[in-house]
């Protein structure tokens, strides 16, 4: 497939605008929610007032206990580093005073709520309050960053009304799905499928090339040093923005604004490095996680075949 190169205004990358920095969007055929196909187009557009805007997130809740739990963790966490398997390190945690301690608080407040009252007479005769032992928890990232872009266009002739309207279409048709499944009858009622829509990739750029102090700025690299991909979730088109429907007389509009709205298909890892003792700890520790949920499948795969009597090993290999 030809792959589209489109640009706004028409003398963005030329020697009379030297020195201009722009936006470049690439577009890319999707082949599942991470992986992207063939390049399928190109659009360098202005960069928007406003739009070098980043922003990130840190996930945190805070939980009742946690802080007790915390203190104990620094027992499981010497059985952690030493290699110690899920049982111990939950052992230790669920059998430390901290937790023991934690447990009082739990009955007093369990107590308090059946009984109103308990609650005020601590608080008004005593001048006491159950401690809830509550520590900001970490939770891990739960959102995607998102970049939002509004472009007005003013074409002043008719190949930049082209160029505007071929823009628009392209964008379009990239954030939109496609049907799936059907050969050449692929339509509402015999499609079982929708095709996902168009990967993005973005780069802040000039005539000299990548801007060295915005572009990984604001679209960082993954943690293999490779851009990260972008869908439109948004795309809104305005093309009578002051509220008057001016139009050219081809019928092309004289302002068209356009909205897009980017977000990141993974999440913006810190460069600082685990420390690799804790690394292969953390290794060691999914592996046993993973073995255990293996062997408890394996389980319920014998015990729903109705195979009462056999060898060990005639069952491993069986429901390998």
């Amino acid at each position: 497939m030809k792959l589209t190169n489109l640009q706004y205004p028409l003398t963005l990358k030329s020697t009379k605008e030297a020195g201009q920095h722009y936006l470049l969007i690439d577009s890319y055929e999707s082949k599942n929610a991470l992986q992207s196909g063939n390049q399928l187009s190109s659009i360098a557009l202005y960069i928007p007032p406003n739009s070098l805007q980043t922003s990130h997130n840190a996930n945190y809740e805070g939980l009742d206990n946690a802080a007790l739990l915390a203190t104990a963790g620094s027992q499981a966490a010497e059985l952690f580093q030493g290699g110690g398997g899920i049982k111990g390190i939950i052992s230790a945690v669920v059998g430390s005073e901290s937790v023991r301690a934690a447990g009082v608080s739990t009955a007093i407040r369990a107590g308090i709520n059946r009984n109103p009252l308990a609650g005020t007479a601590l608080g008004a005769g005593l001048g006491l309050a159950v401690n809830n032992h509550m520590a900001l928890v970490y939770r891990g990232p739960n959102t995607f960053r998102s970049h939002t872009f509004n472009f007005s266009f003013f074409p002043k002739n008719v190949p930049e009304s082209e160029m505007v309207r071929d823009i628009l279409k392209d964008f379009r048709k990239g954030m939109l799905p496609r049907y799936s499944g059907a050969a050449k009858t692929n339509g509402r009622l015999t499609s079982p499928f929708f095709k996902m829509p168009r990967h993005y990739r973005m780069s802040v750029m000039s005539l000299s090339g990548t801007n060295p102090y915005l572009d990984d700025e604001m679209f960082p690299r993954n943690g293999k040093q490779q851009r990260i991909n972008h869908v439109i979730t948004n795309m809104t088109t305005n093309h009578d923005p002051n509220g008057i429907v001016s139009l050219h007389q081809n019928g092309a509009p004289v302002q068209v604004n356009m909205s897009l709205t980017f977000q990141e298909t993974e999440f913006i890892i810190s460069e600082d490095t685990v420390d690799e003792n804790f690394e292969t700890t953390s290794r060691n520790l999914a592996k046993q996680v993973q073995d255990r949920a293996n062997r408890e499948e394996f389980e319920r795969r014998v015990v729903e075949s109705g195979i009462r009597e056999s060898s060990g090993a005639f069952l491993e290999e069986r429901f390998r």
